[in-house]
């Protein structure tokens, strides 16, 4: 049976090594096993000093917090903390891969550490929005001094073993194979007396003592007391360290950790980690293999186009690029090459790794050149016409088993693969402008694409550094969907009386990105007039009139310079003309306030989710979050409008529906999933498997 910590005594030193794949979690098992080992090595004679270690890509990584049962497991991650600080016999951590989070604040607790030259040492989880709960923003400043400690505390960021040892993180950064240095470094040590030194017994980090409280006092007010609970949660605690007793301050930050664990904008955050790990998991009927991509085509050299091939460029992948002529072509490949000049510019390249990726690309006008390529993806206009032709062309040219990808965002991928002879491998690639920087694409899934095909796509995007999120055939997939549900509650919301900037700054307050009418504009008016939005209503006619109208008036977005604003200047500006596409108010109405704004906006986006699931479109509520974050700027602190409703409770955001239905029901009348849910006392979290 595998035992998640093994024990080896050499020479009197005792290693005791964490072994728990994939990542060396520190479960209940793993604390109880390491507390046993602990304690026996601590009542061993021969043994005079112990190592922690763990085998594995990183050191040790912190549970689950959501997980109740297993964070009630005794002993929990404080007291185990507490026992190894307190082990009379040296502890010393021997740390390599990621040391992060609750990994961290377990070498914290021991008395030296030594670290691989590759390791990294952090803080991330203050972007789930919690705090540590182990002795980290104690045991932290006693080492490093409350300003480095204040750092990377509220950054999140990691930083280098070379950081770490200058800062007084580490003791030493090993010089060689990490198990043999730190053996040598112990026994160098053991006759000179080597003994236990507590990390709660330093105090020279935290001096002077008035200097750092000005130092929190600085970061506290560049917060501006806003955004992270976390984050002044750990400045509390910090400037508790500095002012209490350890053991008083240690109790404050328990109950830090616990407000931020309960707190809704941890919940999530978290929630939307774990929606975009979960989404990354293709709808297969079986088990499929991906299929090994060396060669990539890409025809259309547009906005899109050219954002693909720099992101397949940056994975290693060789791409020849396709466009109707010598021009375009060039423009294209001159696109490219700027994408990657603004990254050395920003100090995120190297003219060596430009040229280097640059050399992969090859471009020609002959659709022929792509017979050897294992995937290509077209990313011409959403043209039905154009788009059938330019399958029916790459379809005669492609090897048999070679996978057609499309970025259609609006048009029937199924009816585009009917022009070909291989409706089986055809996917689509739906990538959000700016292509090259947007994290999610839309894995578009066919009625007759096979398994492989798709786990050849999720597994394509994953290479791409991206996140993947499957989507059934519908116009505008999922993510345009839910977009034209946001733009079309402005709508009606102008229609009532609401103002361009009142809808806008309403959803902005609430921590949108930007508003939906601004989003409308960046989308492109033509877009989103193109969206089907189902059986004929009110709704569906109030966007054709006014979109088509927008249109006819040239107002088609910000690459027009119009839209519902005004673009050219540094800052746009509300087009007041747009008020006159909407009649004037009867006399004595009532624009909606800013509450009813957000309201029936938020409570349409949950309805819109919901529908889209019921429906087969989405394969599950927290894939719509990720979409909505990843690319339309819903706020991660809110979680996504599926977790918004969640967190506001179901119950509430239904009755909300059922009030607003009558004034538009392709908006506001209830998914039958809502009810379905709430008689079963659950919540979409159910849904999401």
């Amino acid at each position: 049976m595998h035992q998640p910590v093994s024990v080896q005594i050499t020479g009197g030193v005792a290693v005791l090594t964490v072994d728990q794949p994939p990542n060396n979690a520190l479960s209940g098992a793993v604390r109880a096993a390491l507390s046993r080992a602990l304690a026996h090595v601590a009542q061993e004679a021969e043994v005079r000093a112990v190592v922690l270690a763990a085998r594995g890509r990183g050191y040790a990584s912190g549970p689950d917090p959501d997980d109740t049962e297993d964070s009630a497991a005794e002993p929990g991650l404080p007291a185990l903390a507490d026992r190894i600080e307190a082990c009379r016999k040296p502890v010393i951590a021997a740390l390599h891969g990621p040391v992060a989070g609750p990994g961290l604040e377990l070498a914290l607790a021991a008395h030296y550490r030594i670290a691989d030259r590759r390791a990294q040492f952090g803080f991330p989880a203050v972007r789930l929005g919690l705090t540590p709960g182990a002795g980290g923003t104690q045991r932290l400043p006693r080492l490093i001094g409350a300003e480095h400690a204040v750092d990377l505390l509220t950054s999140g960021r990691m930083v280098s073993a070379g950081d770490a040892e200058t800062m007084h993180l580490v003791d030493a950064v090993a010089k060689g194979p990490l198990p043999d240095f730190v053996l040598g470094w112990i026994r160098a040590r053991l006759e000179a007396g080597l003994a236990p030194r507590p990390t709660r017994a330093l105090e020279a980090g935290l001096q002077p003592v008035d200097h750092h409280l000005e130092v929190v006092k600085s970061v506290r007010a560049a917060l501006g007391g806003g955004k992270s609970t976390a984050r002044g949660a750990m400045l509390d605690c910090l400037e508790a360290s500095l002012i209490l007793p350890y053991e008083v301050a240690i109790e404050k930050e328990k109950a830090a950790y616990e407000d931020c664990l309960a707190a809704p904008q941890s919940r999530a955050l978290r929630h939307v980690a774990r929606a975009e790990l979960r989404t990354q998991v293709p709808p297969l009927d079986h088990p499929a293999k991906p299929r090994k991509i060396d060669r990539i085509g890409v025809v259309g050299a547009g906005r899109i186009g050219r954002g693909v091939v720099a992101a397949c460029l940056d994975s290693g992948i060789p791409v020849t690029l396709i466009e109707s002529d010598i021009e375009r072509l060039e423009e294209g490949v001159e696109a490219v090459i700027d994408l990657y000049d603004q990254e050395i510019e920003a100090k995120r390249m190297d003219e060596l790794t430009r040229d280097r990726r640059i050399g992969l690309l090859n471009g020609t006008t002959d659709p022929a050149m792509l017979a050897g390529a294992d995937l290509v993806i077209e990313a011409v206009p959403d043209d039905p016409a154009i788009k059938r032709r330019v399958f029916a062309t790459l379809d005669a040219v492609m090897k048999r088993d070679a996978i057609l990808a499309s970025t259609t965002s609006t048009l029937d991928l199924d009816g585009l693969a009917a022009a070909t002879g291989r409706v089986r491998h055809v996917v689509g690639l739906h990538f959000f402008p700016p292509a090259y920087r947007m994290r999610a694409v839309e894995v578009v899934v066919g009625a007759a694409t096979a398994d492989p095909v798709v786990a050849t796509a999720f597994d394509l995007v994953r290479r791409l550094g991206k996140i993947p999120v499957a989507s059934a055939v519908s116009s505008g997939h999922v993510a345009l969907r839910m977009a034209a549900t946001l733009v079309d509650a402005a709508l009606f919301l102008m229609s009532r009386g609401a103002t361009v900037e009142r809808i806008d700054a309403a959803l902005t307050g609430y921590g949108f990105a930007m508003g939906p009418l601004m989003l409308a504009d960046a989308i492109g008016i033509d877009m989103l007039r193109a969206i089907e939005r189902g059986p004929e209503s009110a709704t569906a006619a109030l966007a054709e009139d006014v979109f088509g109208r927008m249109m006819k008036a040239g107002r088609t977005g910000r690459r027009a310079g119009r839209g519902f604003y005004r673009y050219g200047a540094k800052t746009p500006v509300p087009d007041p003309k747009i008020a006159t596409l909407f009649g004037r108010l009867p006399r004595g109405a009532t624009p909606p306030s800013d509450e009813e704004i957000l309201r029936r906006t938020l409570a349409a986006l949950a309805n819109r989710g919901a529908h889209l699931v019921q429906d087969g479109v989405a394969q599950r509520p927290s894939d719509i979050d990720v979409l909505m974050v990843q690319v339309f700027g819903f706020p991660r602190t809110r979680g996504g409008p599926m977790m918004a409703a969640e967190l506001a409770g179901l119950l509430r955001v239904k009755r909300d529906l059922d009030g607003f239905a009558a004034d538009a029901p392709e908006l506001w009348q209830p998914a039958g999933l809502w009810t379905d849910l709430l008689n079963r006392g659950e919540g979409f979290e159910a849904v999401n498997g």
